[in-house]
């Protein structure tokens, strides 16, 4: 075996099995939900428009496989940080969608006035099961997925109905964890 067929092996390996180990070195809540979360940049609502969050599981309904449920989590925080409204959805099934709405508290009657708030969708891992029926038993190993989800904000305008904005523009939000000085080498 060439040294660089056992490098390559001994990567792949560590890639494989070691970065549950890596991850174990992060000090991280232990309720911390692991899976993902987007954002939209910050948009203008006037106090005439409401602002709709749409999540879509774009896992596929196959026959036969249980179908992969998502649970999701849809905000809207103002400019400042502050989470303004937000909705918990256990399950999304697939091919289904969840949508959260906010009416910002701004008065139609002042000119210009408007609320600038941004959109963040939460999803957690779940896990898979998914044995082939026989004789022998296979070894049941969980394997962890991100939900599928496909995000859109849209502004409508409330006396017409129109959608004057549309994005699935969304950024992934990334996490991070501290690692004690006493765990550094």
């Amino acid at each position: 075996m060439s040294p660089f067929a056992l490098h390559k092996s001994a990567l792949a390996g560590l890639l494989l099995f070691g970065s549950q180990f890596l991850a174990q070195a992060q000090t991280m809540p232990s309720s911390a939900p692991v899976g993902s979360a987007v954002t939209t940049g910050i948009v203008g609502v006037t106090g005439t428009q409401t602002a709709r969050l749409n999540v879509l599981n774009l896992h596929p309904v196959i026959s036969g496989v249980a179908a992969a449920l998502c649970p999701a989590t849809l905000e809207f925080y103002d400019d400042t940080g502050a989470l303004l409204t937000q909705l918990t959805v256990t399950t999304i099934p697939p091919g289904a969608a969840a949508s959260l709405v906010f009416k910002p508290p701004v008065a139609s009657t002042a000119a210009g006035a408007r609320a600038q708030i941004r959109a963040v969708v939460l999803t957690q891992a779940t896990s898979v099961l998914n044995l082939v029926p026989g004789p022998i038993s296979p070894p049941i190993i969980p394997v962890s997925l991100g939900c599928n989800v496909m995000a859109s904000l849209e502004i409508i305008d409330d006396s017409t109905g129109a959608t004057h904005t549309f994005t699935t523009d969304l950024r992934p939000v990334l996490a991070y964890g501290i690692v004690p000085l006493s765990a550094v080498h």
